[in-house]
């Protein structure tokens, strides 16, 4: 393929995968009357951030979405701790059943995470976890993916550095937070984001284990707003534009470090 045409391509494939982002951010300047016009329109026919403000002024849309960020946050980084141990153990310990626990954790790959629904709602409900953040974040904290592509990077890792570290006296906790994590600093960023993302647009299991209006994330409660039932289409589309912003914020930051992961990986 020349030059030209594979350029061609990345321009219209880009362009239509960012055509729905482009269409929300504009349909979020529509006034009432551009949304019921005759013709269609792509663009509003005047700019006025009055959608934005009735979005933002609605009494739960900011607690749905610190909702979210919060709960994104901690099991992105409780995720990383875990999946960062769990590791470390299978790459640089040695103890008995090690090959069988890590087939066990690998093969979860192959459960389709809705068939684990009913069980984990009803254990969340056993311990009382119900409308709180743990119960949102719960099922959510180990990735077998992710422990997977950690592995992966630490056993490209070399060895040698950490039987140095231990001859100079250096633990298992100070090895990893001062050496192996920095070693493998792509990789750990590319799981805290996977992570993040994946929590922030999760809707099934936090609209099952809230029912409180002030415990829904703003994937629920963006659908009970009830601005597409009052007509208001353009609030509408600037909750769903100030919802996407917290994680393109986070790709656009993270994208360096996620290309290094992926080229590492590629590499190996």
């Amino acid at each position: 393929m020349s030059k030209f045409a594979r350029n061609a391509a990345i321009i219209i494939l880009s362009a239509i995968i960012l055509f729905p982002l482009f269409y929300a951010l504009s349909a979020s300047f529509f006034t009432p009357q551009d949304f019921t016009a005759s013709e269609a329109r792509l663009l509003p026919s005047s700019v006025s951030a009055r959608n934005y403000m009735l979005s933002l002024s609605h009494r739960y849309f900011l607690r749905y979405l610190v909702n979210s960020i919060l709960t994104a946050m901690l099991t992105a980084i409780l995720r990383c701790i875990i999946v960062t141990m769990a590791a470390f153990a299978f790459t640089h310990l040695s103890f008995k059943g090690k090959r069988v626990l890590l087939i066990a954790l690998l093969s979860t790959l192959f459960i389709p995470p809705d068939a684990m629904l009913y069980e984990n709602y009803i254990t969340t409900a056993r311990l009382g976890l119900l409308d709180s953040y743990l119960g949102i974040i719960l099922p959510s904290l180990f990735s077998a993916s992710a422990m997977l592509m950690t592995i992966g990077a630490y056993l490209s890792s070399d060895r040698d550095i950490y039987d140095a570290a231990m001859m100079d006296g250096a633990g298992d906790i100070r090895y990893i937070t001062t050496i192996l994590v920095p070693l493998t600093a792509p990789v750990a960023i590319t799981v805290f984001i996977q992570a993040f993302i994946a929590s922030f647009n999760s809707y099934l299991w936090p609209l099952l284990v809230t029912t409180r209006p002030k415990m829904r994330t703003v994937q629920v409660g963006i659908t009970m707003l009830g601005f597409a039932e009052e007509g208001e289409f353009g609030a509408q589309f600037a909750a769903i534009v100030i919802v996407t912003l917290p994680f393109l914020l986070l790709l656009l930051a993270g994208r360096k470090m996620i290309m290094k992961a992926i080229s590492g990986g590629m590499s190996n």
